[in-house]
């Protein structure tokens, strides 16, 4: 399997070494490291506040998260594979990810799997947030007049035209249609974007191959979209932030990016460019369900799991999930709905503007680790060295 290699090393000693006196860390407590994925930073880190002063025990012993590190998915992948990483507790933005590491640390440790899969300690899902098109207001009101749905086939016959928006109606001016999306080796909307494209390609919904992602006429499909592209970004917020709605539609017309994403940089969309950045759904999705896995390594012990079992209700319950809300996600607690009436929850009052579904569509498979592993290979040997944002 190709990976990725991370660079740097965390000085967290937690990290690095297996707890001693029964994985405590300090006398009288159990000490949690736990690494999540960055466009969670914003829930997360005052999750881990409010955990730590709950003071919540297990056998008498107060369960602690001194630090949580926020890191993107792909790059914390590839430090705990090759050692530089060693958390109790990982939360990707996506199952991908998780697949990806499973398979690779069975292939390197005679079948060993590293994520906890007993029914107590399994992978949960912390909150979903889908893959959408985001699309500035004046563009997709050209798109939809001519195509009528704003999807893969659209989206790929768009990019095709000779005049660009030219041919849908639009000024001469706005030139080809340009598309922004992240780096698929670096960022898992890039990597869900690309997993999409191929499902869409060859119209299934599961059962994705390794051949099939490496068939002729798919990587032509991928490169008349990815040659599209005019930067690729390096992490989804910040791209989003400083690249597409910075710049706005004179560099870039329509974005792979997250539901929450559009809907929390709603308002600066606005200010930059006004209009607003509507967002569309796939007719197949591939939601960022952003797992809670436990670790099961030399370094994680029993007690640890136990706790980290703790902290994973803890972020499920009711109140925790409606502080999700506030960052644009949607909750896996079904007590808790998107149109849940709080300060800071941008569903209820974009949800009209926006045509923001209360329900999602049909879900695809995620793939296997090899075959996510293939598509990114496809990927890195045509556009390894594409144009890429500083963001």
């Amino acid at each position: 399997m190709s990976l990725v290699a991370g660079a740097g090393l965390l000085s967290l000693p937690f990290f690095f070494s297996r707890q001693r006196s029964g994985g405590t860390g300090v006398a009288g407590q159990i000490t949690l490291s736990f690494v999540y994925s960055t466009e969670k930073e914003s829930w997360i880190s005052a999750a881990v506040a409010a955990f730590n002063q709950r003071g919540l025990t297990l056998g008498g012993k107060r369960i602690s998260l001194p630090q949580a590190e926020e890191r993107g998915s792909l790059d914390a992948r590839d430090r705990i594979l090759n050692g530089q990483l060693r958390p109790i507790i990982w939360s990707p933005a996506s199952t991908l990810e998780l697949n990806q590491l499973n398979d690779a640390w069975k292939a390197a440790h005679g079948g060993k799997e590293i994520v906890a899969s007993s029914a107590d300690l399994s992978p949960r899902s912390l909150v979903f947030s889908p893959l959408v098109f985001a699309v500035w207001e004046e563009r997709a009101r050209l798109l939809l007049q001519h195509y009528r749905v704003i999807d893969w086939e659209a989206i790929h016959s768009a990019v095709l035209l000779k005049n660009g928006w030219q041919d849908l109606g639009g000024p001469g001016d706005w030139g080809q249609i340009k598309l922004a999306q992240t780096r698929p080796d670096q960022s898992n909307s890039g990597l869900l974007s690309i997993t999409l494209l191929a499902y869409a390609y060859f119209h299934q919904q599961r059962g994705l191959t390794s051949d099939q992602v490496r068939d002729k006429g798919f990587l032509h499909y991928l490169n008349d979209i990815e040659g599209a592209v005019t930067q690729f970004g390096r992490s989804s917020g910040t791209y989003l932030e400083r690249e597409v709605i910075l710049k706005g539609p004179s560099s870039y017309d329509l974005a792979f990016t997250y539901e929450n994403l559009v809907l929390t940089y709603q308002a600066e969309a606005h200010q930059r460019q006004g209009m607003a950045l509507l967002p569309f759904y796939p007719s197949l999705n591939l939601l960022s369900d952003h797992p809670f896995a436990i670790l099961d390594a030399e370094w994680v012990t029993s007690e640890q799991q136990e706790a980290a079992r703790l902290f994973r209700d803890f972020l499920l319950g009711e109140e925790q999930q409606r502080e999700a809300l506030k960052s644009g996600f949607r909750p896996t607690n079904a007590a808790v709905t998107i149109y849940d009436r709080l300060a800071g929850n941008p569903f209820p009052s974009l949800a009209s503007s926006l045509k923001i579904p209360a329900q999602l569509g049909p879900e695809a498979q995620p793939p296997a680790g090899p075959v996510t592993d293939a598509l990114l290979q496809a990927w890195l040997s045509a556009y390894g060295n594409s144009a890429t944002a500083t963001s």
